[in-house]
């Protein structure tokens, strides 16, 4: 080879071309973020909505659920979003979140379904069909939720739906001797952004959470509504597990759609622009 051979360049180019591509990618979303979140993206917003139009221009209502040891701050763009195209939306704050690690050690899954659920009434009192969309924890809340309750569709986003460690079936007694885990939260691709949730994980409620997952995963036969579920192929933090439990005991129809470019917190990642239209497609079709 002369060493005038410059055979490496066509790779170095295919290299810088791609790291070119990924500081735009991170550029655009983030600017997308500043958009809907504010200026300032470190100031996290984990404050509940409960909004009502004007005028009633659609048949559904919005319901928006965060994840464990996460808040709305997560779900924010998504609720602004459809706020913005006129929807009523509720994103309540699931009880023992957005305040302080111990409360979250002190609350029951039963207390988050029942956050949800208040959420729920507000819609359907308005006269409104209910859209469930929870990401993470919330998407097992929205799971549970849609199979009690009437509801016009569901959407799931990276849900939890079964145990991502055999071990936090038993996290209620571990709790006793290693009260606190290392935090779960701010799984995102994108450099910089976090979804501000708790810095560490009370071991109580990763039990609540196991309780939570297995009477979920009974009712998913109950399902009744169209689902749309989004799954992130970079997910750290739900296993495949999940989806595939999910789409082998589901009866009813569900347009499934891989996030490609996504960690587990996709409303705040590369494919949030993407997330929104494919939720606001499926929301139409289900507003009549």
């Amino acid at each position: 080879m002369s060493i005038f051979d410059n055979s490496l360049e066509p790779i170095k180019r295919i290299r810088r071309k791609a790291r070119e591509r990924r500081l735009l990618a991170t550029q655009n979303v983030k600017e997308s973020l500043a958009r809907r979140l504010g200026e300032e993206q470190d100031a996290f917003d984990h404050s509940p909505v409960s909004f009502a139009p004007d005028s009633v221009q659609h048949s559904v209502g919005i319901l928006l659920v965060h994840g464990f040891t996460g808040s709305p701050h997560s779900m924010r763009p998504v609720a602004q979003h459809f706020m913005e195209l006129g929807y009523a939306v509720e994103m309540p704050v699931l009880t023992g979140h957005a305040t302080r690690w111990q409360d979250l050690r002190d609350s029951t899954y039963q207390q988050w379904l029942d956050s949800a659920e208040r959420g729920y009434r507000r819609l359907a009192n308005q006269g409104l069909q209910v859209v469930v969309i929870g990401m993470s924890m919330g998407g097992t809340v929205a799971t549970h939720l849609s199979a009690r309750l009437p509801v016009a569709g569901t959407v799931l986003i990276n849900p939890y739906m079964v145990d991502v460690n055999p071990m936090m079936r038993h996290a209620g007694k571990v709790s006793k001797v290693l009260p606190v885990l290392k935090a779960i939260g701010s799984d995102i691709a994108v450099p910089g952004v976090s979804e501000g949730a708790y810095s560490i994980v009370p071991t109580a409620a990763v039990h609540q959470l196991h309780l939570l997952g297995a009477e979920t995963r009974a009712l998913i036969p109950q399902l009744k509504s169209p689902i749309l579920y989004l799954r992130s192929l970079g997910d750290h933090t739900v296993s495949d597990s999940s989806h595939k439990y999910f789409l082998e005991h589901c009866s009813v129809p569900v347009e499934f759609r891989w996030l490609t470019r996504s960690y587990h917190v996709a409303t705040l990642d590369y494919d949030a622009e993407y997330l929104l239209s494919t939720v606001q497609a499926f929301v139409a079709s289900l507003n009549h």
